[in-house]
């Protein structure tokens, strides 16, 4: 079983609160000092992927669409590919991954990823949901555990950036068009 995590500022900042996931599942909060707009293009859009979620990436953002992600290991890569199942823009994403790197699973268990998003006290809460009909070991849902903690604290430090980069351009406009 694995315990519902809240992701916040930096990974010694990881809370467990308990909670009853199936194996398999992993359910994970963060809270982003950034608009949903910027956290939803951080997950969607092809260039800002590749500053915190692979190496490279192609995302075709509609029902039916599909994510490609390219991971460098060493001299080796690594390919994934995901179909987009559900999209509502700024809010919800869905993927249903076809293929993580070892070939097409056609008939094998299924895996799904969704993010949430939600606007919250002048923050955004991100709720990511990655569920695998495959029965993984104590070991493994460890493993993928604390990967989601880093990727999700990329997330939050990139898009956290981003906004902060973002914020004095908007500034500088508006105060061009008053004068």
């Amino acid at each position: 079983m694995i315990e519902d995590e809240t992701v916040t500022g930096s990974e010694s900042e990881v809370q467990r609160a308990s909670g009853k996931t199936s194996p398999g599942s992993i359910t994970k909060k963060v809270w982003i000092k950034a608009s949903p707009e910027t956290v939803f293009s951080a997950l969607t859009e092809s260039r800002q992927l590749m500053h915190w979620f692979c190496d490279k990436a192609s995302c075709d953002l509609r029902e039916g669409g599909e994510l490609t992600a390219y991971w460098k290991s060493g001299k080796e890569g690594r390919e994934g590919r995901a179909l987009i199942t559900r999209v509502v823009p700024g809010r919800v994403l869905e993927l249903l991954w076809i293929d993580e790197g070892r070939g097409e699973q056609e008939n094998g268990p299924r895996h799904t990823l969704s993010y949430e998003i939600r606007s919250k006290s002048g923050m955004t809460e991100l709720v990511m949901h990655d569920r695998d009909d495959a029965c993984l070991d104590q070991e493994s849902n460890d493993f993928f555990t604390e990967g989601w903690n880093a990727v999700l604290l990329e997330l939050k430090d990139y898009c956290e950036r981003k906004e902060r980069s973002t914020r004095p351009r908007q500034r500088d406009r508006a105060s061009a068009k008053r004068e």
